[in-house]
């Protein structure tokens, strides 16, 4: 339905658009940030004759806030503003507003938490600094959400009492502006949009969702004087009033289900229409799923700081004839850390090309963008396989778009063929894992929805020309979604672990496959171990399963399966599918996340990580737990090491005396083993060539290091697959 006429303020000036394909804008960052999870698009404002986008939750960057101009129709990327003190997660750019010449933008949380201000002119100019700082003294949050209404300035925060308030600040004759008054919010999820004499307050959270319309009376005070509700649309949804914008006479209430448009009519406030869904040459936006809208003069802004894996996106719109109609899309992408092939960077001074080491050389890197991950795509597991015929080696990357496989044969020139892309009417997953079995790799996925796991005939990846785009040759649909798949080559088994959706979920403990005839899997049972997990049903994390050889003749040639049971780890003896024993449960001090172990290679010691104790405060550095077990019925903690580092870890494997550890912001680290229970580093490669190595969950998923090459295969969430190997010497 065409939409009301958007007539322009004295202070802005129209923005002319036509149709054009996506903008791709690259940013100046430098190499060292191949951010996502910006949330680029979650503040808008047009301002002038630009637009202005804020992206204050910029990942390893500052916060920035990005100026856009429309030139004969062509958008271009006029400049970037980061805060006067531009730090890792400043979020600078959590709002914005204009008053006149002026610019607000929000910046901080918490105690932190300020507006600057800026005069606009000047924004794009070497050095800009903001001309004076806001904050409230025991407020937090200030800033949160802007507006402006005539020469007065609206912001969203905590007051000392822990009251969500509206602050009001105005310019004094010396030109410095200072808080004037307050305001009562009726909730703590608000959204705000003012123009002269009308302030429009999002309430999404109230019932269906509600818009309340203040005017403000002779006493300068605001009062509600119309109340927009989503219950009385014709097909009502939560979170109506999540984004509102004023301009021209016109409001714009975005909710879950839609945007729609109210008109003043005779006074009183109209819906107008909805607005349509906007057709986009790669699908459809959902009007509905904007986060943040902005209105000028024929144009509007919807952000969508959500899409492309939080990455974030905004759709511009023109309003013509026929109404509003998509013209384009406005990204800001951060240029990729550079691929290095064709020649092996050595560590030399603690530095491999861009990256620290010690005793491990870089042999080739991919970034993500290049091994066909969607923008803003993360990748998560590594996993490797050489074909027995050929002597091929591939790595096997998960992404939260899909599975990459990449030629390795040659590590100095690894090679991207193709991708398999997720189960059909699966969503994408932070969480992705990939074992193999013979000459076939099994794909699992996390809270994925309807995923099952994938059987993928490796056998395809010989003789690819060309990138292509895979099929799954055989699906398991018995389950869901599921965390982790591990698997005993020996006994062909799969074992899918923390499964959350499906058939048989095993109290998310293992759920068991027969994997040997692998492309008719079937179900073979489930254990789960009682009393352990989070919530006592023995949900388990990560597995690892062998035919035992170690000491405790009592279970010599058993299947025992090791499981790191988020509160405690399980010893289980899975010889009996139908008739699973559990053997033991070793507890810890300490234990904030069983997470992941492994076998040495003679069953008598198991290597174990927890994830969160470093994040948690538990210990002061990553910690990996060495146990002794000669007997299993009765583990033995016997060491504690500790790490140099403070970073959280995640995936370790034991190769003969060398135990390989993913650990997030410090990478790999590599420990020699061979007094089994006296680890000594030896080795690292840190994939994140940035900041501390502190707890957090970027950087390094894992490490597979079983290749008969040597080659280590790294994969790293928002940098991309690294091919590594030990040097000729390494040393504690």
């Amino acid at each position: 339905m065409p939409s009301q006429p958007l007539g322009a303020p004295p202070h802005r000036t129209s923005i002319s658009l036509h149709s054009m394909c996506t903008i791709l804008l690259l940013a100046v960052a430098g190499p060292l940030s191949p951010a996502s999870g910006q949330a680029f698009g979650r503040a808008l404002l047009v301002a002038d004759d630009q637009v202005l986008v804020g992206e204050a939750n910029h990942g390893r960057v500052p916060g920035t806030v990005w100026g856009y101009a429309s030139t004969d129709g062509d958008w271009e990327l006029r400049g970037k503003l980061q805060g006067p003190a531009a730090q890792t997660n400043d979020r600078f750019g959590t709002s914005l507003a204009q008053i006149g010449d002026l610019l607000f933008i929000g910046a901080g949380s918490g105690e932190n938490a300020v507006v600057h201000i800026y005069r606009i002119a000047e924004i794009w100019h070497d050095g800009a600094a903001p001309l004076q700082t806001l904050a409230v003294a025991g407020w937090k949050g200030l800033g949160a959400m802007l507006a402006a209404s005539g020469d007065e300035l609206l912001a969203v925060g905590r007051s000392p009492d822990g009251a969500w308030e509206l602050a009001s600040f105005r310019s004094g004759n010396d030109g410095v502006w200072s808080q004037v008054a307050t305001m009562a919010l009726p909730s703590d999820e608000v959204t705000l949009a003012a123009e002269g004499g009308v302030l429009a307050m999002g309430l999404p959270g109230v019932d269906a969702g509600q818009v309340l319309l203040h005017t403000r009376g002779s006493d300068g005070e605001w009062s509600v004087a119309t109340t927009l509700d989503g219950a009385a649309l014709t097909e009502p949804e939560r979170g109506f009033g999540r984004a509102v914008a004023i301009h021209g006479g016109s409001v714009v209430v975005g909710g879950r289900g839609g945007a729609y448009e109210y008109s003043r009519v005779d006074g009183e406030w109209m819906l107008a229409g909805g607005w349509p869904q906007l057709a986009e040459a790669n699908g459809t936006l959902a009007v509905g799923s904007a986060s943040a809208i902005a209105l000028g003069a024929h144009v509007a802004l919807l952000g969508y700081p959500s899409a492309d894996f939080g990455t974030g996106s905004v759709a511009v719109l023109a309003d013509g004839d026929d109404g509003w109609a998509f013209k384009t899309r406005l990204i800001a992408d951060h240029a990729p850390l550079p691929r290095v092939v064709g020649g092996e960077a050595p560590c030399e001074d603690g530095m491999a090309d861009l990256y620290a080491c010690n005793g491990v050389d870089l042999l080739a890197f991919l970034p993500r963008e290049e091994i066909g991950a969607a923008r803003g795509s993360r990748l998560n597991d590594v996993w490797g396989w050489r074909d027995p015929e050929t002597g091929r080696e591939y790595a096997l990357v998960g992404r939260m778009d899909g599975t990459s496989f990449v030629d390795v044969t040659d590590p100095l020139n690894p090679r991207y063929l193709g991708n398999l892309a997720p189960t059909e009417g699966s969503i994408p997953s932070t969480w992705r894992d990939i074992k193999v079995y013979g000459s076939y790799a099994f794909v699992v996925a996390d809270n994925a929805g309807d995923h099952g796991m994938q059987v993928f005939d490796l056998a395809q990846l010989d003789d690819v020309a060309e990138p292509r785009e895979f099929a799954t040759t055989a699906l398991y649909g018995e389950i869901g979604s599921v965390h982790n798949v591990a698997i005993n080559e020996e006994t062909g088994f799969a074992y899918l672990i923390g499964s959350s959706s499906g058939a048989e979920t095993c109290g998310g403990g293992s759920h068991i496959v027969n994997i040997r005839d692998p492309l008719h899997p079937t179900f073979a049972g489930c254990f789960a171990h009682p009393n352990t997990g989070r919530r006592g049903t023995g949900g388990s994390h990560d597995a690892h399963c062998v035919v035992y050889r170690g000491p405790d003749q009592d279970y010599t040639d058993r299947e025992i399966c090791v499981n790191s049971n988020e509160t405690a780890l399980s010893v289980a003896d899975l010889t009996n599918k139908d008739q699973p024993v559990p053997i033991a449960a070793a507890e810890y001090a300490g234990v904030v996340y069983a997470h992941q172990g492994w076998f040495a290679d003679d069953h008598r010691y198991f290597y174990s990580n927890d994830e969160l104790d470093e994040l948690g405060g538990a210990v002061a550095a990553t910690r990996t737990l060495v146990w002794d077990l000669q007997d299993l019925d009765d583990p033995v903690l016997v060491r504690e090491y500790m790490s140099p580092t403070r970073a959280t870890d995640h995936n370790l494997y034991v190769l003969g005396d060398h135990l390989y550890m993913s650990n997030n912001r410090s990478g790999l680290r590599v420990l020699d083993i061979a007094d089994r229970e006296n680890p000594v580093e030896i080795g690292y490669f840190d994939t994140t060539p940035w900041g501390p190595d502190e707890p957090g969950f970027d950087g390094t998923w894992s490490v597979y290091p079983y290749l008969e090459s040597g080659t280590l295969l790294l994969s790293s969430r928002r940098e991309g697959i690294f091919l590594v190997r030990l040097g000729e010497t390494v040393h504690p």
